[in-house]
């Protein structure tokens, strides 16, 4: 009979192999294709443009949004992909299970522009527009690029889950003015 420790030191080499296995077809398929490309701009250009255009005197809060933003999507990235709802392909590193440009780059510079530009809007209309924006313009791109494939999932609920994101995230914005002044 195995113990538990038999087991888990069994699935720990599966996943060492799995992992070993990514990394390979990774680096045959994904590293350089133009999808890897489009990856690292999705990473770089909205940090270049979030530092150039971003309102100086409130970067605290924004990046406090930023990074509420970047830990939330990831967490739901990692709960979702753990649970076979849906999968990126064409990472940009192999290591990890998120499309780190989205969760780290992507969503946290559209989030910390929509609190800095558009301050005197509704957080709740703010919210639905970028959710909607995000759930069934941007998701659905991705997916026609086959970088995000969905599988027991649909963009409704990533509506659900950015409006979550982007209202927590705003309100970690809130405190942090409340704090700074």
């Amino acid at each position: 009979m195995n113990s538990y420790s038999d087991l888990t030191k069994k699935m720990n080499e599966q996943l060492i192999n799995a992992n070993q296995d990514k990394i390979n077809i990774w680096k045959e398929y994904v590293l350089f294709d133009w999808h890897w490309w489009f990856g690292v701009l999705l990473a770089i250009v909205p940090i270049i443009l979030w530092i150039k255009f971003r309102d100086k005197n409130l970067t605290v809060v924004l990046l406090l949004a930023g990074l509420t933003s970047a830990i939330l999507s990831a967490y739901f990235d990692t709960t979702f992909l753990f649970f076979g709802l849906f999968d990126y392909r064409y990472e940009v590193t192999p290591m990890g299970p998120n499309y780190l440009p989205w969760n780290f780059c992507f969503i946290p510079v559209l989030i910390m522009f929509t609190v800095q530009l558009f301050s005197k809007i509704n957080i709740y209309l703010k919210g639905v527009i970028l959710s909607a924006l995000v759930s069934f313009i941007g998701l659905p791109i991705l997916s026609w690029m086959r970088i995000f494939n969905l599988i027991n999932w649909n963009y409704f609920y990533s509506f659900i889950v950015f409006f979550t994101i982007f209202s927590l995230s705003y309100q970690m914005s809130k405190i942090a003015k409340f704090i700074t002044k």
